[in-house]
């Protein structure tokens, strides 16, 4: 999403949620989060996707304190199961 001071080379929304999947997959627990700046543009674009991203984070976090199940991400425990 938007910001006031944009950085190059900014984490993609799909990079971002990608490293959210690869940080429960390892099991470890995510405890908190925050999404600190999502500046308003011409259209709801921002908003989208600053919307998105927190569902996201909000999720990740659920699965990674076992409060939902989430299908086919793998985990750490499912990796030593198999070895």
């Amino acid at each position: 999403p938007g910001t006031g001071t944009p950085v190059p080379g900014g984490l993609e929304f799909e990079e971002a949620t990608y490293l959210l999947r690869m940080i429960v997959r390892s099991g470890r627990t995510i405890i908190g989060l925050d999404l600190n700046e999502v500046a308003p543009g011409d259209t709801e674009w921002n908003a989208i996707v600053g919307a998105r991203l927190l569902y996201q984070l909000c999720n990740w976090m659920a699965v990674s304190q076992g409060r939902l199940v989430a299908k086919g991400i793998g985990s750490a425990d499912e990796k030593n199961k198999k070895k």
